[in-house]
């Protein structure tokens, strides 16, 4: 790590909790952070992630100055903006494939106090969310936004739910909450999924907060990792599993992301975790998920007709020129991604001169057909 440039060299396998332990002490943080501390950096980088500040601050790969990647053929080449660019636009994004990521020089942000000061107001519906989001959009301020959605409610309240904004704080106090670890052991029943329950947790938890707003400081690691207080999380939705539809929309489209919720309410599809957040432009890679617009993630749990939805809500999104996930993705169809993704073909041919056997495939990289030629190899 060097200071006085502010980047740090490091092993792809190291976790944003690794990151954090060392560098929140020196007061510097990462820009851009993963939902949970598990993630690693080659990992933010293959999905170039981004975050409750992309529209402020841009997606992770906005700071990675440069990467070594082992290639099929067994060399190590190091591709950066400048050089072997062609090479760090299709790993940036590029979910693997291209080689295995070694080594990165990540760029921090220094920062005043290891803690956050965060503000929460209850929203009527998705209206107030979107009209919200095209302002923080357009400002590039707050700093974090991030909306947890009702994905449940119905009529004048479709969409209802809490606002979320942040500014990090600029000096340390004691009294700043920490993360409270809670550890689940063992599958919930699936009753506790039925639509019925969902819809009164829902209930409670948009009437916790005022719509006069409340303000809590917390610190950097509970606020940058909310999936982390609850050990696994998964076990929420049993044995059955669940889905995760997460989509892009274009700003202005706000006829878009009502469709969908519509769609997810009627179906009595939500969960407890239904989020949005706003986007600040495209990424830099080329298959790059971000776009200006909104990005809308939905947790589904596992049932006969969720495949079904999902097919419904893939159409929606394309007939809206908006985009699906891959980082969290299992149900996109290969001529969906091939219509989200314009540059997909010269995707393709990067691939073809790093990698002409096709060593570096993945289940989901032959489900969307990213390599036909390879079919059946």
């Amino acid at each position: 790590f060097n200071p006085s440039t502010r980047e740090a060299v490091l092993e792809a396998g190291v976790t944003f909790a690794q990151l954090a332990r060392r560098f929140h002490a020196l007061k510097f943080t990462f820009a851009v952070s993963s939902a949970t501390g598990a993630v690693t950096v080659g990992g933010a980088i293959a999905n170039d992630i981004h975050s409750k500040n992309h529209h402020s601050m841009g997606g992770f790969c906005r700071y990675v100055r440069w990467i070594d990647v082992l290639l099929a053929d067994g060399s190590v080449v190091r591709a950066n903006r400048d050089t072997e660019q062609d090479l760090f636009r299709a790993t940036v994004g590029g979910m693997g494939l291209t080689g295995i990521i070694l080594r990165v020089c990540l760029a921090l942000v220094p920062v005043s106090s290891r803690s956050v000061v965060a503000n929460y107001r209850s929203m009527p519906g998705i209206d107030a969310f979107l009209d919200a989001a095209d302002n923080a959009i357009d400002a590039g301020l707050p700093t974090f936004w991030f909306g947890w959605i009702d994905a449940l409610a119905r009529g004048a309240s479709m969409g209802r739910g809490i606002l979320e904004t942040g500014e990090y704080s600029v000096n340390d106090d004691d009294a700043v909450q920490m993360a409270r670890e809670f550890v689940l052991r063992f599958n919930l029943p699936r009753i506790v999924l039925h639509p019925m329950i969902i819809a009164c947790y829902n209930e409670r938890r948009f009437r916790r907060v005022p719509a006069a707003g409340a303000m809590m400081k917390q610190s950097l690691e509970k606020f940058c990792f909310p999936l982390d207080h609850l050990v696994n999380f998964n076990k929420v939705y049993g044995r059955g599993g669940f889905y995760s539809f997460h989509c892009g929309i274009p700003q202005g489209n706000h006829e878009g992301v009502r469709e969908l919720l519509r769609a997810i309410s009627a179906a009595r599809a939500g969960s407890m975790a239904a989020v949005l957040k706003p986007m600040g432009g495209p990424g830099e890679g080329l298959m790059s998920f971000p776009l200006k617009g909104y990005a809308l993630a939905v947790d589904t749990p596992r049932r006969s007709d969720t495949e079904a939805l999902y097919a419904q809500l893939e159409r929606m999104v394309l007939q809206h020129g908006g985009r699906i996930y891959a980082a969290k993705d299992a149900l996109m169809s290969a001529r969906g991604y091939r219509q989200m993704f314009p540059e997909l073909e010269n995707f393709r041919r990067v691939l073809r001169q790093v990698d002409p056997g096709g060593r570096f495939q993945s289940d989901m990289s032959r489900r969307l057909a990213i390599r036909p030629e390879l079919a059946g190899a």
